[in-house]
């Protein structure tokens, strides 16, 4: 489960739900942008150098900025596909607002992703509700549209991992709940204990698909909400550290700067 991307800021180019016709051919144009082609309709071939992939419907191509495509459509029914195309940056934020953004040269997405049934009908709806209301020049509504699209993206991805199943079903749910509790003195055996599965188990899942422990995962959020909380707020380092699950002062301060490098009374004070 690799990470997703965080604090991205987009650029919408262009929006395009393109009908070809049989025996269509065509080359990538825009390479400088990051592009998202969903097929909605027909049957072709996608070609990357000498390597061929079949094209159907419900499939999405993730073509990162550089990269080279040729295109085209069968004999029988023609391809239709949604297009969408991105410039996308990230920025790294700052306590006093002056981030730096950089362009992000590729999403840690496959060339080719087959969603199941249910995540490729939410992706097909998402793909179509964001081309029939894109307005050039009006673009907060699309983008906030695109958001949720790459999100479950990245979930479909992460979905079709060929060992989902019952476990990595439990995974999100405990995954979940941590974010949801993360202010609570949550114990990692009392999840195992609520999902009927040992605690060994509950570590082997999150090194599964987080490549992190179920505690070191509680432990980074607990400390990106105890970071805003020095930055935005006036509240004491006793009251964060009871507002983010922190036992006492003492141990906030510790954990804090195991993560950050630094006591947290140091950040508020920079």
């Amino acid at each position: 489960m690799e990470e997703i991307p965080q604090n991205l800021v987009m650029d919408i180019h262009w929006i395009h739900d393109k009908t070809t016709f049989p025996h269509w051919k065509d080359i990538r144009q825009n390479r400088h942008v990051h592009s998202l082609y969903w097929i909605q309709e027909g049957e072709g071939v996608f070609r990357i150098d000498a390597e061929e992939h079949p094209v159907s419907p419900d499939m999405l191509f993730y073509l990162r900025p550089g990269l080279s495509l040729e295109m085209s459509s069968g004999g029988g029914e023609p391809l239709r596909i949604t297009m969408i195309l991105l410039s996308l940056y990230t920025l790294s934020p700052s306590a006093d607002n002056q981030g730096r953004v950089e362009p992000l040269h590729a999403l840690p997405l496959p060339f080719r992703l087959k969603p199941g049934r249910d995540p490729g009908r939410q992706l097909g709806q998402l793909f179509r509700r964001i081309a029939d209301g894109w307005v050039p020049g009006s673009q907060l509504k699309t983008q906030a549209l695109i958001y949720q699209l790459l999100y479950e993206i990245f979930q479909a991805k992460d979905g079709g991992h060929p060992d989902r199943g019952q476990g990595y079903e439990l995974f999100v749910r405990m995954k979940e709940e941590l974010e949801r509790r993360y202010s609570e003195p949550l114990q990692i055996h009392e999840l195992a204990v609520r999902y009927g599965i040992s605690s060994s188990y509950v570590r082997s899942l999150f090194q599964q698909y987080l490549h992190k422990s179920p505690k070191g995962y509680l432990s980074e959020i607990r400390y990106e909400h105890a970071k805003k909380q020095l930055l935005y707020t006036r509240l004491t380092l006793k009251e964060i550290a009871a507002a983010c699950g922190y036992s006492d002062e003492f141990h906030f301060s510790k954990a804090f700067k195991q993560l950050s490098g630094q006591p947290p009374s140091a950040m508020r004070s920079r």
